[in-house]
């Protein structure tokens, strides 16, 4: 009779754990890497240098499965702070993906996307190559996307009608699966971040998002704020600026298939802990 009950729960156990997904990572926001080229090849440390070599320490101690750079990952368009940042990224022992945000490229500074991510992806192990960029990672999808104007800088960022296209089928192509959305700028408003805070055009966006229904959960920057709110029923969680507050977050999602459940729990690290 023991040996039946204990039969009875590692079944119901294996039923349980085959209906969950859950994924362990990093995220971290508005690095804002800088070198001093004052000094000779550049590689005196500076303040956002100390700060990118802790968050990899510490990243690689804290079983994080991989790790997201949200954009705005340089303080400008420069190769050298690129380069640096690619090197300092390359420690990292699980993968990465390095967003681009609009202090990161300028077409006047001889510093495009495509300049961007040729150089990135030779000095580091970024697995992003052009946007949007779909991967699978434990039973989800995590959808990486640009708003990013590299000709007409704007604030708040734009999202292209392609963009936009392409994130349509993409979502329709993985309409079985829970998917993760990962951007430089936030999708949905809350009370922290006002609807003039969003990227302009982001209405046809928002419309594809809520009219496929398997975006669980939206992660952003740019804007230096730590904000976590439910919006459309999906749950949106905002970094802050590792430049300005010295943090970054580690981010636990779960998902049950069968109930469709989606429980998420952030922490914040401090490269000061």
């Amino acid at each position: 009779m023991r040996k039946l009950i204990l039969f009875t729960v590692f079944i119901f156990l294996s039923l349980c754990a085959a209906n969950a997904k859950s994924v362990e990572f990093s995220a971290v926001s508005n690095l804002g890497l800088e070198v001093d080229k004052s000094v000779k090849y550049a590689d005196k440390m500076t303040p956002s240098i100390k700060n990118l070599l802790d968050v990899v320490e510490q990243i690689n101690n804290n079983q994080s499965e991989f790790t997201i750079f949200l954009g705005d990952n340089l303080k400008g368009p420069d190769k050298y702070n690129l380069v640096m940042f690619a090197k300092i990224i390359r420690k990292l022992k699980k993968p990465v993906y390095a967003l681009v945000g609009d202090k990161d490229v300028s077409q006047t500074k001889n510093l495009d996307k495509k300049e961007y991510y040729r150089v990135l992806n030779i000095f580091s192990k970024n697995r992003i190559k052009d946007y949007p960029y779909a991967k699978k990672i434990n039973g989800f999808v995590f959808v990486f996307i640009d708003g990013v104007n590299q000709f007409i800088p704007t604030q708040y960022g734009y999202y292209k009608e392609d963009q936009t296209a392409l994130l349509d089928e993409l979502l329709k192509k993985y309409k079985n699966y829970p998917v993760v959305l990962v951007g430089h700028y936030p999708i949905f408003n809350s009370d922290e971040i006002g609807e003039n805070m969003l990227p302009n055009n982001i209405k046809p966006l928002q419309e594809v998002i809520l009219r496929h229904n398997n975006v669980i959960v939206t992660i952003f920057g740019h804007h230096n704020i730590d904000d976590e709110y439910t919006k459309n029923g999906i749950y949106n969680i905002g970094v802050q600026s590792l430049e300005k507050s010295g943090e970054y977050k580690k981010i636990y999602i779960d998902y049950d298939e069968k109930t469709k459940n989606t429980f998420v729990k952030t922490r914040i690290y401090g490269v000061d802990n």
